[in-house]
């Protein structure tokens, strides 16, 4: 007969009170020794995981009620749903009471317009991520070499330009956007495929799928995953996802955050191994403005993409809770669990602080920036505005309407059909039978609409202006009336880009903090070769390799920009006047390098300006190429194509640089193989102009001074010496 675990419980409980253990730890080894009374703690220790998990989560739903109601209004009034408000009896949004029937309700969107000047003034500001290295060492130098490579790579392959654009809007209109950087095992090359022997419920299939397993060539006794070799992976998120312990505080200051997040039972039985019931779940996303219902009339942003409420069907609540190292967890704790199950318990994956150190996996986009975790939007100062200007407007229509149709005027009594008028009022060619010896109705006389409504309406704009931030040059393109000088037209733009420099540098350091953890991930998990892929001049690709310990720096800036205001026009202005003044132009010969010409082209921007780029650039790319592997010891290949006297003068000018000299200290060898390179090319150039020699212009060593650089001739001894024998 087996013994129950009520049974095993006793019999634990007899062998404590006699003494059989001496210390808590023997006791709790023996209890978990016990693999029935193990599944029971299990259970019992999963349950009060997720009990807790769910306590907190509506707690700090709770706490956070207020922020949240905000943000739905900040959405509504940019979506143009604006006569409603918050409630704060019924916590909830609410509509705005009408006055009477007959007030005109319709909305003057002034805020959308405002608001997405502000994303394209931000939109102009290219955010690169540039690795500085930790030292002047040419060691350092090179890895800060690699770091940018990765990060320009990483960059394309996330498509960071458009989660930038999504993330400014989030932020534009409720103050703040998430980012979450983490590492993906399901992201990378295939590096291998695993097969497992199905266990008993997934064999259990029912014939049809049995036969599409056939047809498709699945087995039905095996399964099998593909295995890759991870990549960096960053997502973005509304706040509404996000759930900090203590909203007043900063990120950093923060123990726990939590993130809950909406998905398909497919994805978690994918992802975890467990089977959850989907249900339909509401959220706030960005959806087609069609499927938006407002009230009232609009005017302003009716189309595009806006944000809104979208119920997700089929859906699984999965909670993730991140938790910072204490002293009763020193590497800290990630929870993950629906409503039902724990899906994953155990220590923080990845330090994505310098050191070693944790940090959450969180990067915090602010456009107001706070003292707390989320940051304010220029929408919710708007809204006090736009309230009154609405206000205006529809009184001027409703004057309007009481100046085309009218006010009618009658002696009581005096009509036989007083409730026809009441009701439909007077149409054009109405006959109206009034009684006798009374007055006949007519129309009231509507005074002149008050200066004061035009006054309140000219200054009511000006507001948005100031406050938004933005001038009616950057939203119009026009300029106020009073301004006509080109300095002054000048000051208006600067005016706009300082207004939204602070956001600007809001997301500059958010964007830094995310290149930041990119680097050290890829450290922390690439530890055999892997490829690095650059698009670089002329869409060519540049291919490099690098190991996790590669990367030594993880300071990470980006790089600055030209003002935001600055057109494309003012740009080339500016390149014009650099070009007269003669700042492209050779030293010594006065006329236009090379290198200059593509500079010239590049700022421009004039599209496909490598077509008008000679074969020189290219070869000296090509000698960069040796530069970069003689530097590592590997000896470069003379082409015959090779154009030997760029070549030479690539490989001399590199010679002169620090990096060489501080290569040339931990490695002398690589000093005789730039000279056996350089030696091999003066040979092919002596060769070449030998065969192509003609009686003019030849000297006796063989060599064509017309063809040589300037450079060279200047130090004719110093290059004659440097032939080869």
């Amino acid at each position: 007969m087996k013994t129950a675990p009520f049974d095993k419980f006793k019999n634990l409980i007899s062998d404590i009170t006699n003494g059989k253990f001496s210390t808590a730890s023997e006791i709790s080894e023996a209890a978990v020794a016990d693999k029935k009374l193990r599944k029971s703690y299990q259970q019992a220790f999963e349950r009060a995981v997720i009990s807790d998990i769910k306590s907190k989560f509506e707690e700090r739903k709770r706490d956070r009620l207020p922020q949240e109601l905000k943000w739905r209004l900040n959405i509504n009034y940019y979506n143009g749903d604006q006569f409603t408000r918050i409630s704060n009896i019924r916590n909830e949004i609410v509509e705005t009471e009408m006055f009477a029937k007959w007030e005109e309700r319709n909305v003057y969107n002034e805020i959308s317009p405002k608001v997405e000047t502000r994303f394209a003034i931000l939109s102009k500001r290219r955010n690169h991520m540039k690795n500085r290295p930790a030292s002047s060492s040419s060691e350092d130098r090179t890895s800060a070499k690699i770091g940018n490579k990765v990060l320009a790579s990483t960059r394309s392959r996330l498509r960071m330009s458009e989660l930038s654009q999504e993330a400014n809007l989030i932020a534009g209109v409720m103050g703040t956007a998430i980012w979450k950087t983490t590492w993906d095992s399901s992201l990378g090359n295939i590096v291998g495929l695993l097969i497992e022997e199905k266990d008993r419920e997934e064999k259990e299939i029912t014939p049809l799928q049995a036969y599409e397993k056939e047809l498709l060539g699945d087995s039905i006794n095996l399964k099998s995953r593909y295995i890759r070799e991870g990549d960096v992976n960053t997502t973005l998120h509304s706040p509404f996802e996000i759930y900090p312990e203590n909203p007043t505080k900063p990120l950093r200051d923060n123990q726990r955050v939590m993130h809950v997040v909406l998905m398909s039972p497919e994805q978690v039985f994918e992802k975890w191994g467990v089977i959850e019931k989907g249900t339909d779940n509401e959220t706030f996303k960005i959806i087609s403005s069609n499927q938006l219902n407002y009230g009232g009339a609009i005017s302003g942003r009716t189309e595009g993409y806006q944000f809104g409420i979208s119920t997700q069907k089929n859906t699984v609540r999965v909670y993730e809770e991140h938790e910072m190292p204490s002293a009763t967890y020193p590497h800290g704790r990630l929870i993950i669990c629906t409503d039902n199950h724990l899906l994953y318990y155990g220590t923080l994956p990845d330090a994505l602080g310098e050191n070693n150190t944790f940090e959450f996996c969180f990067d915090i986009q602010q456009s107001v920036k706070t003292d707390g975790f989320f940051g304010r939007s220029v929408v919710e100062r708007l809204i006090p505005i736009q309230d009154k200007y609405n206000a205006v407007k529809n009184r001027k229509q409703d004057y309007l309407n009481r100046l085309a149709i009218g006010v009618v005027v009658f002696e009581e009594g005096s009509l036989s059909d007083e409730e026809e008028l009441r009701t439909n009022g007077i149409a054009p060619g109405d006959m109206i039978a009034y009684a006798q010896n009374s007055s006949p109705p007519k129309y009231m006389e509507i005074p002149p609409l008050p200066q004061s409504l035009e006054n309140e309406e000219r200054d009511l704009l000006s507001s948005f202006n100031r406050v938004a931030g933005v001038s009616q040059l950057a939203e119009q393109s026009t300029t106020p009336i009073n301004v006509v000088s080109g300095t002054a037209i000048a000051g208006l733009a600067e005016q706009d880009d300082t207004r939204i420099g602070l956001e600007a540098e809001n997301i500059r350091t958010c964007i830094a903090g995310i290149g930041r953890k990119w680097l050290i991930l890829y450290q922390h998990h690439v530890l055999f070769t892997r490829m690095v892929k650059e698009i670089g001049r002329n869409d060519e690709f540049e291919i490099g390799q690098f190991v996790g310990s590669d990367l030594t720096s993880f300071d990470v800036f980006v790089e600055p920009e030209p003002e935001a205001s600055d057109t494309l026009s003012q740009r080339r202005q500016k390149v014009v006047e650099l070009l007269n003044s003669g700042l492209f132009n050779d030293t010594k010969t006065g006329n236009i390098t090379e290198e200059g010409r593509v500079k010239i082209f590049e700022m421009l921007e004039l599209g496909n300006w490598e077509d008008f780029v000679t074969a020189e650039d290219a070869q000296q790319r090509r000698a960069e190429r040796e530069n970069n592997a003689m530097v590592a010891g590997d000896r470069a290949v003379i082409r015959s194509f090779d154009d030997d006297i760029v070549h030479i003068a690539k490989h001399n000018n590199f010679r002169l640089m620090a990096e060489y000299e501080e290569r040339l200290t931990a490695n002398p060898e690589i000093d005789e193989i730039f000279e056996a390179h350089i030696s091999e090319h003066l040979h092919n150039l002596q060769m070449k102009n030998q065969a192509d020699a003609t009686q003019e212009g030849v000297d006796e060593s063989g060599i064509n001074h017309a063809q040589l650089p300037s450079q060279l001739k200047e130090n004719e001894t110093a290059f004659g010496d440097a032939q080869v024998k």
